[in-house]
């Protein structure tokens, strides 16, 4: 996948998708569906520096999930794999970050697991974490990040939301 362990890289995404709900909510989504996170750094999408920072480029994403997925500096577009279900779950989460309007076709064809996922991300990047985490779709989770407890980094006796 990459040098540093998946927890690092998730804690890392997460820390780079500062305080706005949308692109909290859209790398959250990514990292609770499980699919991307290798896809998008096989092609570069996500970038890990030596200085512990590591992010999403969003329009690289959202021009993979046009059609035009080219990386500058690279001779050959590295094409992104994946299923309907997994599109559309990248191309939701490229609409909450607020930048990018793409084709949600998809979205009724998902599993009751991604529906899940993809309800709570949408409640989150528009009403906020807290409403998202009222809906009680997605369990387990930090009642104050959202976070499973294996990615969250708020101070012990926070996780998981089941204890409240």
């Amino acid at each position: 996948m990459n040098p540093i362990d998946h927890g690092t890289l998730v804690q890392q995404l997460a820390d780079s998708a500062g305080a706005a709900k949308g692109p909290r909510a859209a790398t959250w989504l990514l990292v609770q569906h499980g699919y991307w996170l290798p896809e998008l750094l096989r092609t570069e999408i996500i970038t890990t520096l030596p200085s512990g920072v590591s992010f999403i480029s969003w329009q690289g994403a959202a021009d993979h999930c046009n059609g035009s997925g080219t990386l500058p500096g690279v001779s050959a577009p590295r094409s992104l794999e994946g299923t309907h279900s997994q599109w559309a779950i990248l191309k939701l989460a490229c609409v909450l970050t607020g930048y990018h309007a793409l084709d949600l076709y998809h979205l009724g064809s998902l599993d009751d697991r991604n529906s899940a996922l993809a309800t709570y991300a949408f409640a989150w990047a528009t009403c906020g974490r807290q409403y998202a985490a009222s809906t009680g779709l997605v369990t387990g989770l930090c009642a104050r990040c959202s976070w499973r407890p294996e990615h969250c980094s708020c101070p012990a006796g926070e996780t998981p939301e089941a204890k409240q």
